[in-house]
């Protein structure tokens, strides 16, 4: 009997698929099926997987004066239909996988995008685009698909149309967000001149230590785009450029 359940399962699989009665199983059926971990990629070449202490994955790589990180641009769940057509994504596996698997049988997908860093001596500037699509599009676009105006795979083809109108319009330019002598102590705020920061960020140092032997800052940076629109973001790192939350989990 145990031969026969073998050679069915090898021959039929569909059948047990249709006779699993949790949507839960099925979708984790599926993913061992197709050899697809939870949280878990395969790194581009050159970066290192790390993961903090609440297991969320981080991908660093240094390559001679520019440090390029991977974080997450956002995670939303997905039925397991549609999540077959994400795995055939390139992106699939390399910066996009599946966090986890909700008791309804929805898979939460996580996509990554890549920010990078060119540090000199003790001065770390952030590469970014000063020639950004504006958000009034892709807002547009959220709003049909929210709607149930608008396919998915209509969203997914204009969002992609317009990732890559905005990469062939892009103009990368470093902005300088840390140096020593910016600081005097912790909480000081600095706004500096366009040629120094082209977005005139105010950056704050918003925390500062000693670990090892070594200094360790965290540096809040705070803009107003011209679209108006307002962030506010923060890295954690040591003298070294160490992302130290990230790369220094007890944990792993």
């Amino acid at each position: 009997m145990k031969i026969f359940s073998i050679i069915l399962f090898l021959l039929f699989p569909d059948v047990l698929f249709s006779q699993t009665d949790s949507k839960q199983d099925a979708a984790i059926f599926y993913l061992q099926q197709n050899d697809t971990r939870l949280n878990t990629v395969s790194p581009p070449q050159g970066f290192t997987v790390y993961y903090n202490c609440d297991s969320l994955l981080f991908m660093k790589g240094i390559f001679k004066d520019t440090i390029k990180i991977w974080t997450s641009s956002g995670d939303w769940y997905v039925d397991l239909e549609q999540f077959k057509k994400i795995r055939t994504s390139e992106m699939f596996g390399v910066t996009q996988f599946v966090k986890d698997i909700d008791d309804d049988g929805r898979l939460l997908v996580s996509t990554y995008h890549q920010t990078k860093f060119i540090f000199h001596n003790d001065s770390l500037f952030e590469i970014e685009n000063s020639n950004p699509t504006p958000l009034e599009p892709v807002e547009k676009l959220f709003g049909l698909f929210f709607q149930k105006k608008i396919s998915e795979e209509t969203f997914s083809n204009r969002i992609d149309s317009l990732h890559k109108i905005e990469e062939a319009q892009a103009i990368y330019k470093p902005k300088l967000i840390f140096a020593n002598k910016l600081f005097k102590k912790k909480g000081t705020k600095v706004k500096l001149s366009k040629k120094l920061n082209f977005q005139q960020d105010i950056i704050e140092l918003e925390d500062s230590w000693q670990k090892n032997g070594k200094n360790c800052y965290v540096v809040r940076i705070n803009n107003k785009l011209e679209s108006g629109e307002k962030t506010s973001y923060a890295f954690a790192f040591n003298e070294d450029f160490h992302f130290i939350f990230w790369e220094d989990c007890k944990a792993n």
